[in-house]
C-alpha cells in the first residue's frame, strides 16, 4: 500500500502555520521579539524541507555553507555589516556587501527584515521576465520543484542555492509556506516528496537548468531558469520584483 501523500493534502497540511500559544498580554517589545522568534522557527523548518529534497544527489555537501548563511535570524540585529567592502544605493535602498553577499533592509507592515542576496539589483535588471501569473499562484502553500539530477555536479549546488534563497524570502518575509517537490520520482529523496510540475493545480515555482537565463510566468507557475550563476541571478530578480525593489 502506498504511503504517498497527495499534492493537495501536502499543501493543506504544510500550508497552515502553527497555532499560537496562549500568553498574557506582553509589552510591545516582547511581542515583536516573539514574532521574530516564530518567523525564524518557520524559516528554518521550511529550509530543512529543501535540504531533504536534495539529499539523495549529494547536494548536502554544501550544508555547512547553507547553515552559516541562513541560520541567522533575518529579523534580528540592526542590519549593519562588519567589514563592509562596498556600499551603494538603489531605488532608495542601501546595499552593502562583505565581498560575497549583498545586504539591505526591507520594511514590512510590522517588522524590518535584513535581506541577504547573492547579486545586487543592478546586476539582475537585464534578466528577462515574460508572461504573467494568475490567482492560482496565490494558493496556500507554494511548491518549489526541480528535475532531480542523477549525479552531483557544480550546477546542482547553484540549483540548491537558488531554492534556499527563494525559500528564505518567501517564508520569512512574504509569509508563504514553501514545500519542496520534484518533477519526477527518480531518486530516493523524491519518493518522500510530492511530484509537482507546472501542470499541477497548485502554486508552483519550477527551477530549471538551462543555458537561457530568464523568468517565465504562466498562470499558476513561475519557471526560473539559468545555468550556474545565471540561475541564482534569475532567482534574485524574482525576489527583488516581489519586494518592489526592482520595479520592472
Amino acid at each position: 500500500m502506498s504511503n504517498k501523500i497527495s499534492v493537495e493534502d501536502r499543501a493543506e497540511k504544510e500550508g497552515g502555520k502553527g497555532k499560537q500559544q496562549a500568553w498574557q498580554k506582553p509589552e510591545p517589545q516582547q511581542m515583536q521579539q516573539h514574532q521574530q522568534r516564530e518567523q525564524a522557527s518557520h524559516h528554518r523548518h521550511h529550509e530543512r524541507n529543501i535540504v531533504l529534497a536534495f539529499a539523495a544527489v549529494g547536494v548536502v555537501v554544501i550544508l555547512g555553507f547553507f547553515m552559516a548563511r541562513y541560520a541567522i535570524n533575518l529579523v534580528s540585529g540592526d542590519g549593519t555589516v562588519d567589514n563592509a567592502e562596498e556600499s551603494r544605493y538603489y531605488n532608495g535602498f542601501e546595499f552593502v556587501t562583505d565581498g560575497s553577499t549583498w545586504f539591505t533592509q526591507w520594511k514590512g507592515d510590522e517588522l524590518t527584515y535584513n535581506l541577504q542576496l547573492r547579486h545586487p539589483p543592478w546586476e539582475v535588471e537585464n534578466v528577462t521576465v515574460k508572461g504573467q501569473v494568475d490567482w492560482r499562484f496565490q494558493m496556500p502553500g507554494i511548491f518549489i520543484t526541480f528535475d532531480p539530477p542523477e549525479n552531483f555536479s557544480r550546477q546542482n549546488s547553484f540549483l540548491f542555492l537558488a531554492s534556499v534563497d527563494l525559500t528564505s524570502n518567501l517564508d520569512t518575509v512574504l509569509d508563504r509556506t514553501v514545500i519542496a517537490a520534484c518533477t519526477a520520482n527518480l531518486t530516493e529523496a523524491c519518493t518522500q516528496r510530492p511530484i509537482v510540475t507546472c501542470s499541477t493545480n497548485a502554486s508552483v515555482i519550477y527551477l530549471k537548468v538551462s543555458n537561457e537565463t530568464g523568468v517565465f510566468l504562466d498562470g499558476n507557475c513561475a519557471t526560473i531558469q539559468g545555468y550556474e550563476k545565471g540561475l541564482t541571478r534569475a532567482a534574485d530578480k524574482v525576489i527583488y520584483q516581489w519586494l518592489k525593489i526592482i520595479r520592472k
